[in-house]
């Protein structure tokens, strides 16, 4: 096995369309996605391992960087095409070492563990891992990079055409994702950044609403225009009247489509504009060919019920997250003073996209 560090474009292509089908990969670690740490002042970088040329593994790396701190941060994986799991070992020893020559402070891995047969292929069995991470602790202690940590999962293996995936879901739910296109509504794949930026806003003023916030249009807007440009990802608005009044954004990754983020503006009447977001993705994971859907994680109450109506199944991954300590004696200073800075994320993160 040969591994290497990069950045170059030529393997960067390559290694997103690894990710692209690699059932066990994530958008998290597509270069795009990495690349948006750059608005914060971060840096990023793929490891990639190869076999006769061919690229049998690997993992995407942030690098938060503040002061005299400097993390490892890998939010998914490391992974490895079936059949290669031998060399997990090797692989983990490699990002410790590469975060250790980086002069980092500490390094953090999250694998996908599950024994869930339903999502059996896009995971390793805890009896894969067992023996590899013997050099890391589990857990996770730096919470500034968002991690995986399970699929929320539409398992359309049963079923021909999404019509026949319909008939499964209740009564209700099936009323309700027809009624909109009953409505004077109109779907369109935005591709324009104007478009796009119109829908955004949408989602970020429905977040407000919400009390949560998302990251900002300019963190994004390059991720998510490369990623539609390469045929990764769609951005959906949705029209009545004219008028955007739904809007959302998924992501091709580990050859299924995951719902990023989406918003609908909420009106009386309620005409059920949040059904139609995600049966337009379910039909696009049909036209696809993919097997499934990740609705995601997470979310209010509210939403992860509204989610639930789709059949899906929230799996959490066993104990995914590892973590080692590269230099003890920084990282302590850091755990010292985080406490403090914590409650001041946002603002930090908005400091960090000046200083760069």
């Amino acid at each position: 096995m040969d591994f290497f560090f990069t950045k170059d474009k030529e393997w960067l292509d390559k290694w997103d369309a690894y990710v692209a089908v690699n059932p066990r990969a994530s958008h998290l670690i597509l270069s795009d996605w990495l690349k948006s740490y750059l608005s914060y002042g971060f840096d990023y970088e793929v490891g990639i391992a190869l076999e006769d040329d061919i690229i049998i593994g690997g993992f995407g790396v942030v690098i938060p960087k503040v002061l005299f701190f400097k993390f490892y941060i890998i939010p998914h994986g490391p992974i490895v095409t079936r059949g290669y799991e031998a060399n997990l070992e090797t692989i983990l020893g490699q990002i410790r070492a590469r975060a250790k020559w980086l002069n980092c402070c500490y390094v953090q891995v999250s694998l996908p563990i599950s024994n869930n047969f339903k999502i059996k292929n896009h995971v390793y069995s805890s009896a894969e891992v067992q023996n590899t991470y013997h050099k890391f602790k589990r857990g996770k202690l730096f919470d500034y990079v968002y991690c995986s940590y399970g699929l929320n999962w539409v398992d359309f293996s049963n079923y021909l055409k999404p019509d026949d995936y319909l008939e499964s879901l209740s009564p209700k739910v099936r009323r309700n994702i027809r009624l909109p296109y009953r409505k004077n509504t109109q779907v369109t794949y935005a591709n324009h950044i104007a478009e796009i930026k119109n829908g955004y806003a949408l989602i970020e003023d429905n977040a407000k609403e919400a009390g949560y916030d998302i990251r900002s249009f300019d963190d994004l807007k390059d991720v998510i225009l490369n990623l539609i440009k390469g045929h990764q990802a769609f951005f959906i608005n949705i029209y009545v009247d004219g008028v955007i009044k739904a809007s959302a954004f998924f992501i091709i990754a580990a050859g299924h489509l995951t719902n990023i983020m989406g918003g609908v503006t909420k009106e009386k009447p309620d005409i059920k504009l949040g059904y139609m977001l995600q049966w337009e993705a379910v039909k696009r994971s049909f036209e696809l060919g993919f097997i499934g859907y990740n609705i995601s994680m997470g979310g209010s109450q509210g939403v992860k019920d509204f989610k639930a109506r789709f059949g899906t199944e929230a799996i959490t991954y066993e104990n995914p997250h590892f973590y080692s300590v590269i230099r003890p004696a920084v990282f302590g200073i850091f755990i010292t003073i985080e406490k403090y800075i914590k409650p001041y994320k946002r603002k930090i993160s908005s400091l960090l996209s000046k200083l760069q």
